[in-house]
């Protein structure tokens, strides 16, 4: 994957700053997982931060550009522990449940709840969490077709079948998000055995 998937933030760090930056987007995303991105301002994270406003715009030039930047962080994260190595398509699954179940971030995955944040609007912000959304469609459709033939019909509907499976998990996360029942995972890994049932 690419240092920046979705769109590049507006000033590359410094090499002195590249580990502090990374604590920025870390609370940045956290933040994000809690009240959404457009609670992810400038004034609010420097407050967190317990830095100041200029010293924050060392590293980002606005709010649309920390808003990136915090979408592109996110997904470096799903991707490291989601995608990342995962040879089959019961681990890959396996590994995205786990990520919602043990709540990487504090108020859930800040690209589920970003996309509805953003669904009815338009723009930077609203165009890189349609393309997170979709390279996770894309990720499942490729682990599909992967399995076709082996656990699946070789004639199966790829593209179908991930849209299937993301809405079975995000469906999943929403809710272990609003019941805190650990069983709504339960519920998404046998809705998940049926749909790649041969």
């Amino acid at each position: 994957m690419s240092a920046e998937p979705f769109a590049r933030d507006g000033r590359l760090p410094r090499v002195r700053g590249k580990h502090q930056r990374a604590a920025i987007l870390k609370r940045a995303a956290d933040l994000a997982s809690l009240d959404g991105l457009e609670q992810v301002t400038i004034g609010r994270l420097a407050a967190a931060m317990q830095m100041s406003k200029s010293g924050l715009y060392a590293y980002f030039t606005s709010k649309e550009d920390l808003q990136l930047a915090t979408i592109n962080n996110a997904w470096r994260v799903f991707d490291e522990l989601v995608l990342e190595d995962a040879e089959t398509i019961a681990a890959l699954l396996e590994r995205w449940i786990g990520y919602y179940a043990h709540e990487v971030f504090p108020g859930g995955c800040p690209l589920a709840t970003g996309a509805m944040e953003f669904a009815n609007r338009s723009g930077p912000v609203h165009d890189a969490l349609a393309a997170a959304i979709e390279r996770q469609r894309d990720a499942l459709r490729d682990a599909v077709l992967q399995a076709s033939g082996e656990r699946m019909r070789s004639d199966v509907d790829a593209s179908q079948v991930a849209f299937e499976l993301h809405a079975v998990l995000t469906a999943g996360n929403l809710s272990f998000r609003m019941s805190r029942d650990p069983a709504a995972f339960a519920h998404t890994r046998a809705a998940i055995t049926r749909l790649l049932e041969p």
